[in-house]
């Protein structure tokens, strides 16, 4: 039987931070999107390099509530509101991913919330 948990988000409770799906094979997680501004936003801000490492941060640590980290990750989505830094980003990245770097998809949008410049979900298996 399959088992789903729920992590809840730390900012509204309308949306979860992440989920864990069990399953025999082992475990699928889902992490939000995450967005490497100051919480609450109002605390001023911070360079895009700052924002990028923030965000993976994040990720990084909802995954170790559920039991995993960043080697469990198999794929990534990125949302930027500039490809113009995107070589900072990527070399972040690197350092978050130094071997087996999951599959990725990167895109520019309008604008995300909290006026953020990257928004990253991503994907990971725990085997069991």
């Amino acid at each position: 039987m399959d088992h789903l948990k729920h992590l809840p988000s730390p900012i509204a409770p309308t949306f979860s931070e992440a989920l864990r799906i069990d399953t025999q094979a082992g475990s699928w997680i889902f992490i939000s999107g995450q967005v490497g501004v100051p919480l609450p936003p109002d605390k001023g801000s911070v360079t895009f390099e700052q924002e990028v490492r923030t965000t993976f941060e994040r990720i990084r640590d909802s995954l170790g509530k559920l039991g995993a980290d960043m080697n469990h990750v198999v794929s990534t989505k990125t949302y930027l509101t500039d490809l113009g830094p995107y070589a900072v980003f990527s070399r972040i990245r690197r350092e978050f991913f130094p071997k087996n770097p999951p599959t990725s998809t990167a895109v520019q949008v309008a604008g995300l919330l909290l006026n953020a410049k990257i928004e990253i979900d991503a994907v990971a298996f725990l085997p069991a």
